[in-house]
């Protein structure tokens, strides 16, 4: 199902929003240093024309997920350069770094992705409603050919109908010796 622009910005726009903002909380968070305005806006217009490129049609979940590890990577790479004091990138700290970078990466991956499958789902109904209901309101009230009806024929007569209740099935057939 390919989109048009605006639903195609939504899911550009979504997808840089939530990369960066995870990145930005989690560097934050394990470096302890503000990241500049500047570098978010920019590491946001970097993601974002990114994501435009491949918002063309419905990606499925490994796509999402790999396009997310590799934002991730990148934001990273961004906001440890865009810092005042870089963080020290030997023992803990960047192992507990890197673990918050992919831990973001997967969640906000499958969170993401099934977001993407649920709005799709929900454009796939939407549409499927609306084209219905264009078609009964463009139909004509009337088919052009009226088929006749021919009166139904019952082949067993009424007292053959009405004795049924009847009909004893029980015993061995008729006509077969029994020795």
């Amino acid at each position: 199902m390919r989109q048009y622009w605006g639903f195609r910005a939504a899911r550009a726009a979504m997808f840089a929003a939530t990369c960066v903002l995870l990145a930005a909380l989690g560097h934050v968070l394990m470096s302890g240093m503000p990241i500049p305005g500047w570098a978010l806006v920019l590491a946001f217009g970097v993601v974002g024309t990114a994501a435009w490129f491949v918002t063309d049609c419905e990606r499925g979940i490994p796509f999402v997920v790999v396009s997310t590890v590799m934002a991730q990577a990148m934001l990273h790479t961004v906001f440890s350069t865009a810092q005042a004091h870089p963080h020290d990138m030997a023992g803990t700290s960047s192992y507990g770094m890197l673990g918050v970078h992919l831990l973001a990466a997967l969640l906000s991956g499958l969170w993401l992705a099934h977001g993407e499958r649920a709005a799709f789902t929900v454009l796939r109904s939407v549409a499927t409603r609306l084209l219905v209901s264009l078609r009964l309101i463009a139909s004509p009230g009337f088919t052009p050919h009226q088929p006749r009806i021919r009166p139904h024929h019952s082949p067993r007569p009424l007292q053959l109908f009405l004795l049924v209740h009847a009909i004893i099935s029980r015993g061995p057939p008729r006509g077969v010796p029994v020795s």
